[in-house]
């Protein structure tokens, strides 16, 4: 074998024992990931099931839970308790949104009219309120305290606004919503979101009437009636 051959061939060897090593390395890789993803799945599950049970937790109690050191805790969640509690947080703000946004379609518009589809918003976030009220109440006391936790929270306060624009944009489109500033009424559709999440109407005993009234509320402010008739 002449000296080009030569050098052809362990330049060849090279790339093959490089493509093969490499292949072996990714199973590792991706058993290492996903063993990761299932860990931190398996704390923020344990830091739900702790406050929904009794509105707190520790980091001992939840590694336990999960079957896992407190230094995992910290290797998975750099901010220790505050990052289970955002990760916490960030699951019960993802059934929030979906409770305030689902509702929220042209389809719904015109099949059950704007009176139709604010029942379904209310009834939809008073429900997710209640199954996530002691999540709720433990991440808001936080909140002015935690960045992580009010990263996550205007994340989905962001994400709710924004299909409120499309909603009210489409609304206006169709003549079922009121002319005014778009952007105003998407606001108004937040904060009026936000305040189901209060125990007068959460723990109401005729919650029903309750809701049908901060419904017609609503309409009202929403509709293009004078009296906000649908």
């Amino acid at each position: 074998m002449g000296d080009k051959s030569r050098r052809t061939f362990k330049k060849r060897q090279i790339e093959v024992e490089v493509f093969y090593s490499q292949q072996m390395a990714m199973p590792q890789t991706d058993a290492l990931t996903s063993r990761s993803t299932r860990t931190r799945a398996a704390l923020v599950e344990a830091t739900l099931t702790r406050l929904r049970a009794d509105g707190s937790f520790t980091a001992e109690q939840v590694a336990t839970d999960a079957g896992v050191s407190v230094a995992t805790i910290y290797n998975r969640f750099p901010d220790g308790r505050d990052g289970l509690l955002a990760a916490a947080f960030d699951r019960a703000l993802d059934q929030v949104v979906a409770a305030s946004t689902d509702p929220l379609t042209a389809e719904n518009l015109l099949d059950h009219g704007l009176a139709g589809t604010m029942c379904a918003l209310v009834d939809g976030l008073a429900e997710a309120f209640a199954d996530e009220a002691l999540v709720m109440r433990a991440a808001l006391a936080r909140l002015p305290e935690s960045r992580v936790l009010r990263e996550a929270y205007r994340g989905h306060e962001a994400t709710a606004r924004a299909a409120n624009r499309r909603f009210i944009d489409l609304g206006q489109a169709a003549g079922l919503i009121g002319e005014g500033d778009a952007d105003e009424l998407a606001d108004l559709l937040v904060v009026f979101g936000q305040g189901i999440n209060n125990p007068v109407l959460l723990g109401a005993s005729d919650h029903g009437r309750l809701r049908g009234r901060l419904a017609a509320a609503m309409v009202a402010a929403l509709s293009p009636e004078p009296h906000g008739s649908s």
